[in-house]
């Protein structure tokens, strides 16, 4: 199966969320039964106790994003997304909760850059949509020494009969679901095609490789229906002085 190009990613994405973030926190809790939340919990749980600068991307309404910023108090934390709606509703949660130490950025993440350095970068849902190959060498540079990358998405089952439940599942969900929120309808039906076509755990994977990451890890999650892969920059190490010739005569 053909790897799908950033304009057919990119146009997934625009489609999917255009018209969905005013339902958005509830179909991601009611649609995963709440496994999201314990998804988010594992994220959090990677991210090192003493980071102070910490880049979420496709932050979405700011659900991760938020509980970050709950869990790390004295962080500065970065939200990056491509659709503005959403962003405009994480704003207002920002605004509601008088939460200040949260900044969100209208970006495609491949296309975010930043001065600082971060000690973290999170992110939930984005690699199938996401130019790894492309944004793994930015993050590479925006991450400190250090830091770490946490990515988490969907995957499509391996094993035969959780390949059934997947199946099954979506066969029921689009119907059920597109009732119950008929913005959704479309994205409902289309993301298990997604999710199917998608190849990110590989692409990842051997795009933290070429940019020197460490300790890269794969976790699979609920019964092979979503994965999280880790892994950190290598620190940068003072390059000894060569000693001169005349250090190096022959005794």
């Amino acid at each position: 199966m053909a790897t799908p190009s950033l304009e057919e990613k990119r146009a997934w994405a625009e489609q999917f969320f255009e018209k969905t973030g005013a339902s958005y926190d509830q179909v991601v809790d009611q649609t995963t039964f709440r496994i999201d939340r314990l998804w988010k919990k594992k994220i959090l749980s990677k991210i090192p106790p003493s980071s102070q600068k910490i880049l979420d991307l496709a932050c979405g309404t700011g659900i991760l994003t938020f509980a970050i910023a709950k869990k790390f108090p004295n962080a500065r934390i970065v939200g990056v997304d491509l659709t503005k709606g959403y962003l405009d509703i994480a704003r207002k949660k920002a605004e509601a909760n008088r939460i200040d130490r949260v900044t969100f950025v209208h970006s495609p993440a491949e296309d975010f850059l930043s001065d600082d350095r971060f000690d973290a970068c999170v992110t939930s849902y984005l690699p199938k949509y996401a130019d790894l190959d492309r944004l793994i060498p930015n993050l590479s540079q925006t991450l400190a020494p250090g830091g770490v990358l946490i990515f988490h998405d969907f995957t499509y089952p391996t094993n035969r009969f959780l390949q059934w439940t997947f199946e099954a599942y979506f066969k029921l969900l689009p119907p059920i679901g597109g009732w119950r929120w008929p913005e959704w309808k479309e994205t409902l039906y289309e993301l298990p095609v997604v999710i199917r076509k998608t190849r990110w755990i590989e692409e990842l994977t051997a795009a933290m490789q070429r940019e020197g990451f460490k300790e890269i890890r794969v976790e699979s999650l609920t019964m092979q229906g979503s994965a999280l892969v880790t892994g950190r920059k290598r620190e940068w190490r003072p390059i000894r002085d060569k000693p001169s010739p005349s250090k190096c005569r022959d005794k």
